[in-house]
């Protein structure tokens, strides 16, 4: 094929820029949000429907952050540093009564300090003869009490709806005395690959035919994000078999594709979705992932996605995973952007922004390439930890250059 002036035209139609595509995206998505009470402890990974309140204060009580003694600090003025000890607080067990002038309370870790105390002074710094306690100098007010809802205040905000329950949050909810939270109901992802060339792993390779590495990319993604999944397996190149399994696939809340997306003579998916429903988006003005469509399979969201596994791998993270967080409610976060320097010569057509597989060397600050980058090259996204973004004018870059940087971990959360 000839190659156009600046790459953003060929076979007679031309490619959408990534941010107009984005945006068209979002807009035409048909979304069917659905919301369940659930248990707070089988809340990892689901959505917060309502925003959550907090009922209670976290610590509910002023308590003791060290073993030692809990004291009023005006005190300090007047005694010479001499307290006497009125009694003992250990947790579950408090001291109930309000210190006199002078008083001190021995107070174990996590006990409850008496309401008057605003200071505790730990036990290894006081000298102790009998019930006179002896504290040493230059202390300061306020040290280790930790003061009831110094952690989390009632009423106020914990969690917003769109939030996705982490480990630590379900520990949050737990002391808050939260059991159950309303959430929306997991959305259901159907997924296959199309290509008369592929083989499921599990079966001996054939002459010409290579194994099917998307899918199973794939659904590793879809465990890891949260949804239920419709597996329709390997679908050759035969309209009729495309045909049903979109069918199966229609009842789900997003059909994704992995192949038969170009306009080769067996890509038969961009025919298909234009026939039994519309086709929003096909072709991108990026590199890798150029033969991407969206659009609708009936009243269903479809995704299509390049058969190559590395172009796969990267339009399923910019495109892929920001649907399927808006299809499940959840609120999208702005990506931690950072400019840094590379450390290779790189050159590159104008008018397509290119995603490199790209590591971080945090010694250094500076970027490497993988010493291959071609669409097919799935080892690089497994050796990289981010993408390098070159913008559309770009199109020679040398050491020392700064390119835009977006770690995996910040992708992909």
């Amino acid at each position: 094929m000839t190659q156009l002036k600046s790459d953003n035209e060929a076979f007679g139609s031309k490619l959408y820029s990534l941010s107009k595509a984005k945006k068209s995206i979002m807009l035409s998505l048909n979304i069917n949000l659905k919301i369940k009470k659930i248990k707070s402890k089988d809340s990892l990974n689901k959505i917060v429907a309502d925003t959550i309140i907090a009922p209670i204060n976290v610590p509910p009580h002023s308590n003791s952050a060290v073993d030692g003694y809990a004291i009023k600090f005006k005190d300090l003025k007047t005694n010479n540093n001499i307290f006497y000890l009125a009694g003992k607080s250990k947790a579950g067990k408090p001291y109930k009564k309000l210190l006199n002038t002078n008083e001190t309370v021995r107070v174990l870790t996590g006990a409850i300090i008496p309401k008057n105390a605003d200071t505790v002074v730990m036990e290894e710094d006081c000298i102790i003869n009998n019930k006179k306690i002896i504290l040493p100098d230059n202390i300061k007010k306020g040290i280790n009490y930790r003061k009831y809802g110094e952690d989390l205040k009632k009423n106020r905000k914990v969690f917003d709806k769109g939030h996705k329950i982490k480990p630590q949050d379900i520990g949050i909810l737990s002391s808050l005395g939260i059991n159950s939270i309303t959430s929306f109901q997991d959305i259901s992802i159907a997924i296959f690959s199309c290509g008369d060339e592929l083989t499921d792993p599990k079966r001996n390779i054939k002459m010409g035919k290579i194994y099917d590495s998307n899918k199973a990319m794939l659904v590793a993604f879809f465990q890891m994000i949260g949804v239920k999944i419709v597996d329709l397996g390997i679908i050759p190149d035969n309209p009729k078999k495309i045909i049903q399994a979109l069918n199966i696939a229609s009842k789900s809340n997003l059909i994704i594709s992995s192949g038969a997306m170009s306009l080769g003579d067996e890509d038969h998916i961009k025919k298909i979705i234009e026939k039994h429903g519309n086709l929003k988006i096909w072709r991108l003005a990026i590199k890798p992932g150029r033969p991407v469509g969206f659009g609708h399979y009936k009243n269903t969201n479809f995704l299509g996605l390049p058969g190559n596994p590395a172009a796969a791998f990267v339009t399923f993270i910019i495109l892929g995973i920001p649907i399927i967080k808006k299809l499940r409610g959840e609120k999208h976060s702005n990506y931690n952007v950072h400019e840094v320097p590379v450390n290779f010569h790189h050159t590159k057509k104008s008018g397509r922004k290119e995603f490199i597989r790209v590591k971080l060397d945090t010694n250094k600050y500076v970027l490497n390439k993988f010493s291959k980058t071609g669409a097919g090259i799935l080892s690089s996204t497994s050796w990289a930890n981010g993408l390098g973004i070159i913008n559309e004018d770009i199109t020679v870059l040398k050491p020392n250059d700064k390119i835009i940087f977006i770690s995996f971990n910040d992708l992909v959360n």
